[in-house]
């Protein structure tokens, strides 16, 4: 009887291994089916992608073009902005100074035809007819000099 028992329980570690056999080799199928698949999707994508980035990258490139002459183009103005700064400044010491000369030749007119008619010149006793500011440079502006 214990012989027959050892042959059962052989018989079903036997059946038992068979079954863990065919479980294994269904799941490492399946395994290779998602393996598979993964290939796929990667290649797929692989093919998408690639082109993709050769654009992206020819994208970049007129974008960096672009920025480099946006670059050359606030330079220049920025230069131009420079060189007229510097003129509006001479501009305007050359007016002023024109202006003064001819402000200072109209008093002083005005106040020799005033006593050569006989007139008073009240309103200008103790006062001094030249402007302060004729001897004295203007302040420099930002960008001059340089």
């Amino acid at each position: 009887m214990l012989e027959v028992f050892v042959e059962l329980a052989r018989g079903a570690l036997f059946l038992a291994l068979a079954v863990a056999f065919l479980v294994l080799a269904w799941m490492f199928l399946r395994l290779a089916r998602v393996f598979s698949t993964t290939e796929e999707t990667i290649k797929e994508v692989s093919e998408q992608v690639v082109p993709l980035l050769g654009k992206t990258h020819v994208t970049v490139d007129n974008v960096n073009s672009q920025l480099s002459q946006l670059d050359e183009a606030v330079g220049d103005v920025a230069d131009i902005t420079g060189e007229l700064d510097q003129t509006t400044a001479v501009i305007t010491r050359g007016v002023r100074g024109s202006v003064i000369k001819v402000s200072s030749a109209t008093a002083g007119l005005s106040k020799g035809l005033s006593a050569f008619f006989g007139g008073s010149d009240d309103q200008t006793k103790g006062r001094s007819v030249r402007d302060p500011t004729v001897d004295q440079e203007p302040p420099e502006t930002p960008g001059e000099g340089t």
